[in-house]
Parts: structure tokens; sequence; C-alpha cells
């Protein structure tokens, strides 16, 4: 697993006026179908567990991730590392 080459999703910014409007999900969205469209096999990201501060929550939440095919990989404390396929 490992030693696959994958794009990484750091960081969904989300003004505070926009929270709880379906955002990050769209943003979500659109950057699996921006790697897609490049080739890119597999998608990686560092959501954080529900229940955590919102100054943790810039890389998203686990349930949206969950919710858009991301598996868990990993256990990184408060955060998450989750895959999805994209071929």
């Amino acid at each position: 697993m490992d030693d696959e080459d994958v794009w990484s999703l750091v960081c969904l910014s989300v003004h505070v006026t926009a929270r709880g409007q379906g955002v990050a999900t769209a943003l979500l969205e659109s950057a699996i179908d921006h790697a897609r469209a490049r080739g890119v096999r597999i998608l990686e990201a560092y959501p954080v567990r529900e229940g955590h501060h919102v100054i943790d929550s810039f890389t998203g939440y686990l349930p949206m991730f969950l919710a858009a095919g991301f598996e868990p990989v990993r256990d990184a404390g408060r955060r998450v590392v989750v895959r999805r396929s994209l071929v």
C-alpha cells in the first residue's frame, strides 16, 4: 500500500459563513473529479474524527470522506488517514 503513488488532499478551506451548507462536500467532489481527470489512481486525505475543535477541521471530518467512498487505512491520533481508489 505505501509504495503506491498517491495525491494528498490536505485542506478544505470553507469560510465560517458558508459552513454547514455542503461547501466542503462540493470541494471534496471537485477534488476527486480533478484528480481522476489527471489519471490519479489513489487519493489520500487526513480528516479529523467528529468532536474535535473547529481549529482541527480544516482537513474535513471523517464522516464526509467515508460517505464519499474513502476507506480508513491508518489511525493517526485525532486524524485518520483515508484513501480512495479512483480507478
